[in-house]
């Protein structure tokens, strides 16, 4: 074990020595954050609302109707209990909540709707609290007539509150999605060209005819990839909280216990799937097209950048299963909703079943010469 624990020693050394794997291992990954985060897809979005109707009548059923039929894509109607829309406007799933109170629109009555904004996605409640006020007016202009120079004793107005909810930014999501990236390239790249350099410079060779078991070389290997692994995720972690404002789960230790773990169980399942590569790409030639065959589509399909539901149908029905997607899924969950063990248990799950797959392919591919 000593002799493990020198090689893993020695090796993070050599690591840490050279500035290319250090450039492109951490500074690359929070260079692609920055950018991404800087560009805020959130404002582009459209604005997802909650609509309580207690009135259930013709005219909430217009008003409803009118926000649900643009052709613009502006806004995602979701209908519901107060208790069920509060509880989604809380956790940050919701940038507005809308209620329509009984007797909405009864004649001789004045009705107040009330709307409540998510301060965290101020540009989006912003558009949910227009569209909405601009379709009360609409459907009171239609049902009342235009607006009279004295206040009228009929129609309806809307008042509008706020709070604080749950971080769901684009930033929230965009930081551990970043996280599993970063362990995905490390495992995969930094293995299968370490690799095929040890194997054309013949250290791999030489290893048999010395005293060091080949097995504790790759020990070594491997644990110097999972230190920088979880070294990376800590790294990216605290650029998202200082840059972005991310909070990680509930900011209690155990969620950062969990994104740990999450990042060593990833590592082993990328750096396995690197020796995999590795054994049956013998040539650099041979390595690069395989090693980028491989992450690429998981990269982009995983849901690093964008949620999988912004993807075709057929598409997510095969991405949900990658094994990035599971890694990705996990971290988010626990960085954005404080999610403990059995909340994520189907992800643990599938990255447990990809580990043995590729474990048993590794072993029956890789080859020390």
């Amino acid at each position: 074990m000593s002799v493990a624990f020198s090689l893993t020693v020695a090796s993070l050394k050599m690591y840490f020595r050279n500035r290319q794997a250090i450039f492109f291992s951490l500074f690359i990954p929070l260079l692609i954050m920055v950018i991404f985060g800087l560009l805020d897809f959130d404002r582009f979005s459209g604005a997802e609302i909650g609509i309580v109707d207690q009135a259930q009548n013709e005219t909430s059923a217009a008003v409803i109707g009118q926000l649900s039929d643009r052709a613009d894509d502006l806004v995602e109607i979701e209908i519901g209990s107060l208790s069920e829309e509060r509880e989604r406007l809380e956790e940050g799933r919701l940038d507005a909540l809308v209620i329509i109170p009984a007797g909405f629109g009864d004649d001789g009555a004045h009705s107040v709707v009330e709307a409540i904004s998510d301060e965290r996605s101020p540009q989006r409640a912003a558009l949910a609290i227009t569209l909405v006020a601009q379709v009360m007016g609409t459907v009171a202009n239609e049902r009342y007539g235009p607006p009279p120079d004295q206040p009228q004793i009929g129609g309806f107005s809307l008042e509008q509150t706020s709070l604080r909810g749950d971080d769901r930014s684009y930033t929230a999501f965009l930081v551990p999605g970043i996280v599993a990236m970063s362990i995905m390239q490390l495992g995969i790249f930094g293995v299968v060209f370490a690799l095929l350099q040890f194997r054309q410079q013949g250290v791999l060779r030489r290893l048999r005819a010395t005293p060091v078991n080949p097995a504790q070389f790759l020990f070594a290997q491997i644990s110097t990839r999972l230190s920088i692994s979880v070294l990376q995720t800590l790294v990216l972690l605290f650029a998202g909280i200082i840059l972005f404002d991310v909070a990680v789960g509930n900011s209690d230790i155990l969620s950062w216990v969990m994104v740990i773990a999450l990042a060593i169980l990833g590592g082993i399942l990328f750096v396995t799937m690197g020796l995999a590569i590795s054994g049956f790409a013998r040539t650099e030639e041979v390595a690069a097209p395989v090693t980028n065959l491989v992450s690429m589509p998981m990269m982009f399909l995983s849901g690093v950048f964008f949620p999988l539901d912004a993807l075709p149908d057929v598409v997510t029905s095969v991405t949900q299963f990658l094994p990035l997607t599971y890694l990705a899924d996990a971290i988010r969950a626990v960085v954005t909703d404080g999610a403990g063990v059995t909340d994520i248990w189907g992800e643990l799950a599938g990255l447990a079943a990809w580990t043995a797959i590729v474990f048993g392919l590794a072993t029956r591919v890789f080859r020390w010469e």
